[in-house]
């Protein structure tokens, strides 16, 4: 389980921000619904938020780890890995910035930032809709 939720936090935690065009307001919505479902552990809520290509990323890497979860949904994964993140760490969330976005045509860029941690990440507009895209943590923290 403990891997599990290794895998979930470097896919999926930093996808905070959609951003587009000049619809960057759409773009800080976006992040901050994220944020909020991911520290509410609301797994199918936080894989709606992603962009299908990143739910395959994430969906692949939880069955390279762990065959148990192949076949799953993203949601129902997401939804195990959230479970075993410890409450303390998730409220952390409720604190979480999103700055640095930058947006060109229908993708965009952002760093998140959890307490001391910081990740770059990316966002795709996607039918119409911001998603996250990729996240990368940071060299050296930033």
């Amino acid at each position: 389980m403990r891997r599990l939720a290794l895998v979930a936090c470097l896919l999926a935690l930093p996808g905070a921000a959609g951003c587009g065009g000049v619809d960057t307001d759409g773009a800080r919505r976006a992040a901050r619904t994220y944020v909020a479902r991911l520290g509410r552990r609301d797994g199918p809520g936080t894989c709606a938020q992603m962009t299908k290509a990143l739910q395959r990323q994430f969906l692949e890497a939880v069955a390279r780890s762990d065959a148990r979860f192949r076949g799953r949904t993203c949601g129902q994964v997401m939804q195990v890995a959230l479970a075993a993140i410890p409450p303390a760490d998730l409220r952390r969330f409720a604190h979480a910035k999103i700055s640095d976005l930058e947006v060109k045509g229908d993708t965009g860029t952002f760093r998140y930032s959890l307490a001391t941690i910081r990740v770059d990440g990316r966002v795709a507009k996607e039918g119409g809709t911001w998603k996250v895209s990729c996240c990368v943590p940071g060299a050296g923290g930033g």
